[in-house]
């Protein structure tokens, strides 16, 4: 078999494995409304039960980056995605909100041990072919988004019960994780990283041990300026993911139809800025690109949430919140890697721990909101939060990009 071929097969296998992570969680954000009636839960029980993902994914996503010093990120991708997909049913037989909680609880550790896997074997496999992989993988996770929505958006319009959607579900993504798993690229061994081998008493050595940030550095492997964009973009995500179609149906009168069809654009959108994300970072650079967003995200916020009052208003809204928020991750994978003292690799995976327990966090803070200020209210403040965390970052990111290139040009001389 030619290098092109494999490297065509373990390219598809990586992305199948990042739809499949994409598609389970998302499969499930636009039932939320009907279980959450079924369970008779108010809006802080609910966001007590959405807790349950989180706190199956923090102690995964930790374990894992020790896990892959000894067992390969293909066999954790292969574990950790079958199990994903056949744990998906478990939310339809809960019959509380304790239980419901525990499900997702599995469903959490699952997804974190996947999450923190597949990215730090797809920056590995990207080194190793030398072709840049990396942002269509995660178009692949965003299309694995927007399927498992559309897949609740029909449910829900065909009056589908949960469990016959989420069996239906489960089945068909574990197939695909047994297909992709013989494809996967092998794993290699990488020499461990040495924070010390730099020239000595070279700026970056002096900057590394004089920066405010060094134990967090030490402690994450990525900046604080990157671990805090990933914090605010992936909570957004994570809020308009678990929380847009009950807003929609519920606050806004849409009818749990429309309500799942928020779900579905808002993934759309995600796929599609996601899938040109390259073109955009280029075009605006990374600063621009994260103050851009801040400034779409607040102002759709804001016009779709608190001065209009149509359901599809909110659905449109939904869309360019997606659109700005699509480019972020990938970016801030790239920023981190350049920056970390402890490789591409380690950053990656650390990067996705950070984000994504805020991604996994964020629904059950609004829940807890909700309960004090409306849905609405809860949004709207959360969003603008975030997008002013993104905007004064953006700057300190600059700074260090500024005194990478500055370090860089040093140890040239």
């Amino acid at each position: 078999m030619s290098f092109s071929v494999r490297t065509r097969r373990s390219t598809v296998a990586l992305w199948i494995v990042f739809f499949v992570n994409g598609a389970v969680l998302a499969s499930w954000a636009p039932r939320i409304p009907q279980v959450k009636s079924e369970l008779s839960l108010t809006d802080g029980q609910m966001g007590w039960a959405l807790l349950g993902v989180a706190a199956g994914s923090v102690p995964a996503l930790l374990g894992t980056a020790r896990m892959l010093r000894s067992v390969s990120a293909r066999s954790v991708c292969t574990a950790a995605s079958i199990a994903f997909a056949a744990a998906l049913p478990l939310i339809a037989l809960a019959s509380n909100g304790w239980l419901l909680g525990l499900a997702l609880a599995v469903l959490g550790a699952a997804s974190g041990c996947l999450d923190v896997a597949m990215n730090t074997a797809a920056i590995d496999y990207q080194n190793r072919a030398g072709t840049r992989i990396l942002s269509r993988l995660h178009g692949g996770y965003s299309l694995g988004v927007l399927a498992g929505a559309s897949s609740g958006a029909l449910a829900s319009k065909f009056d589908f019960s949960v469990l016959e959607h989420f069996s239906a579900v489960s089945v068909t993504l574990l197939l695909l994780a047994l297909a992709a798993s013989a494809s996967l690229p092998s794993p290699t061994r990488h020499p461990a990283p040495n924070p010390t081998a730099t020239l000595p008493n070279s700026p970056e050595v002096e900057y590394f041990h004089s920066s405010p940030n060094t134990r967090f550095a030490r402690v994450l492997a990525i900046p604080a300026a990157v671990g805090a964009m990933a914090v605010a973009a992936l909570l957004v995500e994570g809020m308009v993911t678990d929380w847009s179609a009950l807003l929609v149906s519920r606050d806004f009168s849409g009818g749990a139809t429309v309500g799942a069809t928020a779900v579905v654009v808002f993934s759309c959108a995600m796929f599609l800025s996601r899938s040109f994300g390259d073109l955009i970072i280029d075009r605006l650079g990374p600063r621009r690109t994260l103050v851009s967003a801040a400034v779409v995200v607040t102002s759709a916020t804001l016009v779709g949430l608190l001065l209009q009052h149509s359901p599809w208003g909110v659905v449109v809204a939904m869309a360019f919140i997606g659109l700005a928020l699509g480019p972020l991750f990938p970016l801030l994978i790239t920023e981190a890697g350049h920056r970390s003292h402890a490789g591409v690799a380690v950053a990656t995976a650390r990067v996705s721990a950070v984000g994504y327990g805020a991604y996994l966090a964020g629904p059950p803070l609004v829940g807890l909101l909700a309960d004090h200020t409306g849905l609405s209210s809860a949004f709207v403040m959360v969003a603008s939060t975030c997008s002013i965390v993104l905007a004064c970052t953006s700057k300190l990111l600059q700074n260090k990009a500024s005194h990478t290139k500055s370090t860089t040009q040093f140890a040239e001389r």
